[in-house]
C-alpha cells in the first residue's frame, strides 16, 4: 500500500499511527495521569518516550516516576540532547527527552509538551493533553487536535480520566 492510500489511517512518513489520545483532565490531575499511561504502557512491554516542554519540566517527570508509587517503580531515564547513547541507554524502557529525538525507538509518545506533529505523528501512539491554565493554551490544544484531524490521523477525546 502507498503512502497516500493509507493516510486515511494517519500514515505519515511511512509510519503507522494507531491513534492520538487527547486527554482533557484538570491540570492538578495531569502528572498521576502520566503516570498511569506510562505504568500502563510499560506493563504491556511497549517502550515510552515523554516529551517535555523543557529541562525543568523533565527532571520534574523524572521525580514524579520515581516518587508516585513505591511498589511500581519504572525505569526510566533523562536523554539529553547530543548525548552518546550506548546499548544498555537504548533498551531502557522510558525515555524524557526535551528535544525531538527517540533514542529508545518508542512507539508511544506522551506529549506533556507541544512537540510538532511530524514528530508526534511517528510513534503508534500519542498521548496529548489539554492545558487549561489560559484560553491561549486551550485554543492552541484544539489547534493541535484539528491538525491530527487534517492529517486523518484517528483522534480521541477523553475528558475527566
Amino acid at each position: 500500500m502507498s503512502l497516500a492510500r493509507n493516510a486515511e489511517f494517519g500514515v505519515f512518513r511511512g509510519f503507522f499511527m494507531n491513534e492520538c489520545l487527547f486527554h482533557d483532565t484538570p491540570d492538578n490531575r495531569r502528572e498521576n495521569l502520566i503516570f498511569e499511561i506510562v505504568e500502563q504502557a510499560y506493563r504491556g512491554k511497549n517502550k515510552i518516550l515523554i516529551f517535555a516542554s523543557n529541562q525543568e519540566r523533565a527532571v520534574a517527570l523524572d521525580r514524579m516516576l520515581w516518587i508516585m508509587r513505591q511498589e511500581s517503580f519504572i525505569p526510566h531515564r533523562i536523554f539529553e540532547h547530543g548525548e552518546i547513547i550506548d546499548e544498555a541507554d537504548v533498551e531502557a524502557p522510558v525515555g524524557i527527552v526535551t528535544t525531538e529525538e527517540n533514542p529508545i525507538g518508542a512507539r508511544v509518545l506522551v506529549a506533556d509538551g507541544h512537540c510538532s506533529l511530524d514528530f508526534a505523528c511517528g510513534f503508534d501512539t500519542t498521548h496529548e493533553f489539554v492545558d487549561h491554565t489560559s484560553p491561549d493554551r486551550t485554543e492552541a490544544c484544539r489547534g493541535r487536535f484539528r491538525d491530527y484531524r487534517e492529517r486523518q490521523v484517528p483522534v480521541q477525546h477523553r475528558k475527566g480520566n
